[in-house]
């Protein structure tokens, strides 16, 4: 599981909702309608910019408004005014929360909206004694109902989170180079995407996409890559950190090949030579086959225990020993054929019979890093750390020695 918190800076939605309740209208020409004896208005008002915060799954806008208004009968009589000099201009305040949800398109959803605006000032026609107030606070009920219709439209354009779920699970289906010289790979292998829900905390929104994956290091040719479309949205939970389990695994076939090119060479004049090479191993064994022909014809064996030395972080061989059948059939062909020489070219063939798997877990971190870093589109900035590699297992298995470590960290994802 990789959580990657997704951070929504809420202001990126203050310019769409600009383009739906702009900050300064006016209505020129009266418009009439009956509303207490005051049929007919004209206004002009001027909004503070947009406050965005989070609370929860709800987002809450809300703005100061100043006004002016005139108000008259249906022959155009002006009847009295608000907000016009000597007086200062009207004020109220517009709010509006609505719940936040993932849709299954990857975009945000808006749900619940509820409304409310408040007249701060009143406005009363004094020639007739009738409080206008309520004829105004319709009007602004009513732009601010049109406003919420045209913002629940709006967020699901801006809060797109597809681009973003799918450069990352693009980037996982990749394999990345360990090595210079592209023989060791990693292989993420990403099989879903979970994502959990909203949460608002002052400014910013916050979710996190959680990548289920299952990271192995494999040797050979590049890998092919399995090309897979996003997998559908589902909801799910998220640990704090990431902790990545990795399996490095380095095949025994490199490792024989090597070993009987430098026995044969070792052999070459001796009466028991050695033909070729065989490793396998179970467990925390390690079994080395040997063909050999000359004084002895057959096969012989040794075999090693796997040891960890954490200091190094190297895979040790150091211990290889004849086994005891192999022992007589030595002792009986009177061969010359002994186990340090045998030890000899399989440490030469392992460099020491130390296997260094420390560059190879640097490498896997790095490149993991790699992937959690850096843009992944304008206005999108990922930042993410591995702060821990932890070696759990050191094991053999028929074709190759096996090491897994487990990568901790986080990794954090900026919409701005």
């Amino acid at each position: 599981m990789v959580p990657v918190r997704v951070t929504y800076v809420l202001r990126a939605l203050v310019p769409p909702l600009d383009s739906v309740f702009p900050a300064r209208d006016s209505l020129a020409a009266a418009r009439c309608a009956n509303a207490v004896g005051l049929v007919c208005h004209q206004y002009v008002y001027q909004r503070e910019p947009f406050r965005l915060r989070g609370e929860g799954n709800r987002l809450r806008i809300e703005a100061d408004l100043s006004y002016r208004a005139l108000l008259g009968l249906a022959g155009g009589a002006r009847v009295a005014s608000c907000g016009y000099a000597p007086q200062t201009m009207r004020r109220a305040l517009l709010r509006m929360t609505t719940a936040l949800y993932w849709r299954r398109d990857w975009r945000l959803g808006a749900q619940d909206t509820k409304l409310s605006a408040v007249l701060r000032d009143p406005c009363v026609v004094t020639l007739f004694g009738v409080d206008a107030t309520s004829t105004l606070q319709a009007l602004i009920d009513r732009q601010l109902a049109a406003f919420a219709v045209q913002a629940d439209s709006t967020i699901p354009v801006v809060g797109d989170f597809r681009p973003l779920a799918d450069s990352l699970w693009q980037s996982f289906l990749e394999p990345a180079p360990l090595d210079s010289t592209g023989t060791l790979w990693l292989l993420l292998e990403p099989e879903s995407v979970h994502v959990t829900p909203f949460e608002g905390a002052g400014g910013n929104l916050a979710t996190t996409l959680i990548l289920y994956a299952r990271p192995r290091v494999v040797a050979g040719a590049r890998p092919p890559v399995r090309r897979r479309p996003l997998p559908p949205l589902a909801l799910g939970q998220a640990p704090p950190a990431f902790v990545v389990p990795v399996s490095v695994e380095l095949p025994f076939d490199e490792l024989a090949r090597r070993a009987t090119a430098l026995l044969a060479e070792e052999t070459a004049n001796e009466k028991v030579k050695v033909d070729s090479v065989v490793v396998r191993g179970a467990g925390d064994s390690v079994f080395v086959d040997l063909a050999v022909s000359g004084a002895l014809r057959g096969r012989l064996g040794m075999t090693s225990r796997l040891r960890w030395d954490g200091t190094t972080r190297e895979l040790r061989l150091d211990d290889l020993a004849w086994t005891l059948r192999s022992q007589g059939a030595l002792a009986r062909a009177k061969a010359t054929l002994a186990a340090p020489l045998v030890g000899r070219a399989i440490r030469r063939a392992t460099n020491g019979g130390r296997i260094s798997l420390g560059a190879q877990l640097d490498s896997v971190r790095a490149e993991l890093l790699v992937k959690l870093n850096g843009p992944l589109a304008p206005g999108i900035m990922m930042g993410s750390s591995v702060h821990a590699v932890q070696i759990t297992d050191v094991t053999a298995t028929a074709r190759a020695f096996v090491v897994r470590a487990l990568l901790t960290g986080q990794g954090g994802v900026w919409v701005q």
